[in-house]
């Protein structure tokens, strides 16, 4: 039974790396030149800044799930 659990918390720890992985290629960099402060000024009216703040949630929060389930996946192993 111990293998089953020790199967799915390896399999959530992958998926939440690809998550987190795919949450990173989305999101804009940090890096501000002349032109995407122009962009930006213009695109903030249609939520960019606000998806910006959402990826970078979802990023803390993926990157948090992750140290849980692997003290979660080392504390299965060793109770085995």
């Amino acid at each position: 039974m111990k293998d089953i659990y020790s199967t799915i918390f390896g399999f959530l720890i992958i998926l939440t790396c690809v998550l987190l992985i795919i949450v990173i290629l989305i999101q804009n960099p940090k890096k501000e030149s002349i032109s995407q402060s122009f962009m930006e000024k213009n695109f903030r009216f249609f939520g960019i800044k606000q998806t910006n703040t959402f990826l970078e949630r979802i990023t803390w929060i993926l990157s948090i799930f992750i140290v849980f389930l692997t003290l979660f996946f080392n504390f299965l192993l060793k109770s085995k």
